[in-house]
């Protein structure tokens, strides 16, 4: 018997014997696990709660052994201080008829009328469906609402394009120096102004045409394009302009304007003081009009009896002058309303922005007006 068991302990120690005991332990715990569920399913069972209300609805199917009392009311019969009466019949007792008055005597063999149904009116009239007005006639079904027009946006008005888009200011100009040319300069109206004198009879004798105008101008530098018997009109948007003059340089163009001045002669030392700045805006609005239309560079010239001056305008005037152009076409459209005019002229344009430029680029006090304010101080004091 000792050998057997220890073959078996020895076979048990091999791989062969650990699987057949591992399976052997899974089987039994397999076992014991399910019979313990089953043992705990009894319980459960036992203690369910049908098996705990079974006497409680014995003694509650078990007649009253308690006398009736004397109304004959049988809820009485069941014991108030251990149940409670029931919800149903609670609601039954408080909307039925009163059960405990006493039967109506019967007549023998006549069998009791049953009780009628207790009909909720409630729920009648609920179900009921409601009628329709007698007085309303049959019509099509009211057409729905029209559904308000979405909100139109505003037209996208197309930008307009920049009437001085293409144009530029020539601001150098080729130089030669001659007997009798004499030269000045000053800033004014937001410009810079070269001025050059010469002797109006000696230069009238030249044989060029483009040196008479522009004295300091080289021989055979530039090219007379336009007179003023030509006539021609340059414009650019609302704007147009006629020059007295173009010269066809090879950088560029030559906006000339010419002020006669009855004759006149400039003075080289006060030529300042006495330039208006009518002149000066419409020279500058010429030379931008010819350039917006031609797409070159135009200096702006103007020629007076005895003086050539050459305008370089800054930015800043150029910004005026191109923001007060609508301002000035607006206002120009209303004063002449009806007469048929369209656009508005570098001359009238130059007459409008006039004030305005003397207001951003005011200019220093003429000698004149010096002299004139000292003597009125002085006779203010003698005073």
């Amino acid at each position: 018997m000792q050998a057997l068991w220890q073959e078996l302990l020895d076979f048990a120690q091999t791989p062969a014997g650990l699987l057949i005991l591992a399976a052997a332990a899974f089987v039994l715990a397999s076992f014991l696990i399910t019979g313990l569920i089953f043992f705990i399913a009894s319980l459960f069972k036992k203690k369910s709660p049908l098996a705990i209300d079974a006497p409680e609805d014995s003694a509650l199917t078990q007649p009253s052994q308690e006398p009736p009392s004397a109304t004959g009311d049988p809820l009485e019969s069941f014991d108030r201080r251990a149940l409670k009466a029931p919800i149903a019949l609670a609601r039954l007792r408080a909307q039925g008829p009163d059960i405990t008055e006493a039967a109506e005597p019967m007549m023998p063999g006549r069998a009791p009328e049953a009780a009628a149904p207790v009909r909720d009116v409630k729920e009648e009239e609920k179900a009921l469906p409601q009628p329709a007005a007698a007085s309303a006639p049959a019509t099509d079904p009211a057409p729905e609402p029209s559904q308000p027009a979405p909100f139109a946006s505003a037209p996208i008005t197309p930008k307009l394009p920049d009437p001085f888009g293409r144009a530029n200011f020539l601001l150098t100009l080729p130089f030669e120096r001659r007997v009798g040319l004499s030269m000045a300069h000053a800033d004014l109206c937001g410009a810079g102004i070269e001025a050059v004198f010469f002797d109006p009879e000696a230069v009238s004798r030249w044989d060029d045409v483009t040196l008479r105008l522009v004295p300091f101008l080289p021989q055979g530098s530039g090219k007379l394009l336009i007179t003023e018997s030509d006539r021609e009109t340059f414009s650019s948007g609302d704007l147009f302009a006629q020059p007295d003059a173009v010269i066809e340089l090879s950088s560029g163009l030559i906006a000339l304007e010419y002020k006669s001045k009855g004759g006149r002669s400039e003075d080289p030392l006060r030529w300042a003081e006495a330039m208006r700045t009518k002149d000066i805006l419409q020279t500058v609005i010429n030379a931008l009009v010819l350039s917006a239309e031609s797409g070159r560079p135009s200096a702006p010239v103007l020629r007076t009896n005895n003086a050539v001056f050459f305008i370089r305008p800054s930015q800043d005037l150029r910004k005026v002058i191109e923001a007060k152009l609508g301002d000035a076409k607006q206002f120009l459209s209303l004063s002449t309303n009806g007469s048929g005019t369209t656009g508005i002229s570098a001359s009238d344009y130059a007459e409008l922005l006039t004030p305005i430029v003397a207001k951003l680029f005011p200019r220093p006090m003429s000698s004149g007006s010096l002299i004139g304010m000292k003597a009125h101080e002085e006779m203010l004091a003698r005073r």
